[in-house]
């Protein structure tokens, strides 16, 4: 087995998972998967305990490898832990953040507003996962940055299904996002703070009415 197969499986089931391809609840086949990617079952197993370990499959004895149940308590811990995380790795890097870069992102953003465009990107080129990872990454701590990817990786699969029952709400993500870029390349570092914990307690409200609209993805 070569790292890219192993690599090109993960990205493969991981892509189909995010964007919902893969939904809640539904089995996978190893022999299926394998044979989707033209690879042995040995990457196929490799890739699948990435997934285990960023919390988005389960393995079942003799029954094959479960798509991850969403509940709304993981729901609501995602957004706690990211509302202590991100804030604090904002602060901390603050200073490190390149206006620049700051002002891509906001073009990217503005654009997105100015055109109405609500699509969600997938998954290997999801802005609002680049832009988050990119606003607390510079605070430089690896264990808070190895978690604040696996919560993006979930958030990713919150986002997708939003995004199919409210368009409106990936617009107003675009909005919040122009609030915190604004602030922050006005080198406003405590209106960043409270311009991000605003977009995150509006991000958790907008996920708490999932289970309203469909049941079927959820576990309690």
């Amino acid at each position: 087995m070569t790292q890219s197969k192993r690599d090109t499986a993960y990205e493969f089931i991981r892509e189909r998972i995010v964007m919902g391809q893969y939904r809640p609840g539904d089995l996978l086949d190893e022999q299926t998967l394998a044979r989707e990617n033209g690879v042995s079952r040995t990457p196929i197993r490799e890739a699948t305990r990435r997934l285990v370990e960023e919390g988005l499959v389960q393995v079942l004895p003799r029954r094959g490898i479960l798509v991850s149940r969403i509940s709304l308590k993981s729901i609501n811990d995602m957004m706690e832990a990211r509302y202590l995380i991100e804030p604090f790795l904002l602060r901390k890097g603050f200073h490190l953040l390149n206006a620049g870069r700051l002002a891509e992102f906001r073009d990217h953003e503005q654009s997105k507003i100015v055109t109405g465009d609500a699509r969600v990107e997938q998954s290997v080129e999801d802005f609002d996962t680049t832009l988050h990872l990119y606003l607390t990454g510079a605070g430089d701590n690896d264990y808070l940055n190895d978690t604040m990817r696996r919560l993006m990786t979930q958030n990713q699969r919150m986002r997708a299904i939003t995004s199919s029952l409210s368009s409106e709400r990936v617009l107003e993500s675009c909005h919040e996002h122009v609030a915190i870029l604004d602030k922050a390349i006005d080198d406003d570092l405590d209106g960043a703070v409270e311009a991000l914990r605003t977009h995150l307690r509006r991000s958790r409200e907008s996920y708490d009415r999932l289970g309203d609209f469909n049941h079927e993805y959820f576990s309690l």
